[in-house]
């Protein structure tokens, strides 16, 4: 009888590998994937990722000054209190779903298409504005990049640039 459940088990698996399911899309759905993390780092190894973002103050004679891309997801300090209280760290990983979220809206858009019509695209720049506006209080324009980063254990190894944002004034 045991072999009969096995065989079963690889005959359902061999299924799933074959049959795609279809991807629901849809504005509602928008609000309801912050509860769910993108599980598309599974599916290849390599690149991964990254929200890059500056801010520019406007001078004297009225030209922009450009501070350094600054990455919005550093890495946070280990420590054994984090076992059981870690907020920031959470909210670092909510927040890197959300450009998950984003990777895979851009990846999954036709050719041409305009990214500030998603959700998600909005979603991240007012994130970054949120950032910057604590960083820099004084910035009059953002702009943001993503970039998609392959990194060894010790630094990065290739970066690209998979979209940079156009400059926004600040509201």
């Amino acid at each position: 009888m045991t072999i009969y459940w096995v065989i079963a088990y690889f005959l359902v698996l061999a299924l799933t590998l074959i049959y795609k399911t279809p991807i629901l899309r849809g504005p509602w759905l928008f609000l309801l994937r912050s509860f769910f993390p993108n599980w598309k780092f599974f599916h290849a190894v390599g690149y991964v990722p990254h929200l890059y973002a500056r801010a520019a103050t406007t001078n004297a004679k009225g030209e922009q000054v450009w501070s350094e891309w600054t990455h919005l997801y550093p890495r946070t300090r280990q420590s054994i209190w984090h076992l059981v209280h870690n907020p920031q760290t959470n909210l670092g990983l909510a927040q890197q779903n959300l450009i998950d979220h984003f990777w895979a809206d851009l990846n999954d858009a036709p050719d041409g298409c305009d990214p500030r019509a998603f959700v998600s695209y909005q979603m991240v720049a007012h994130f970054v504005n949120g950032v910057l506006k604590s960083e820099h209080p004084q910035h009059t324009h953002t702009q943001f990049e993503l970039r998609m980063l392959m990194d060894s254990t010790t630094d990065t190894i290739h970066s690209h640039v998979m979209m940079t944002s156009p400059v926004e004034v600040r509201t």
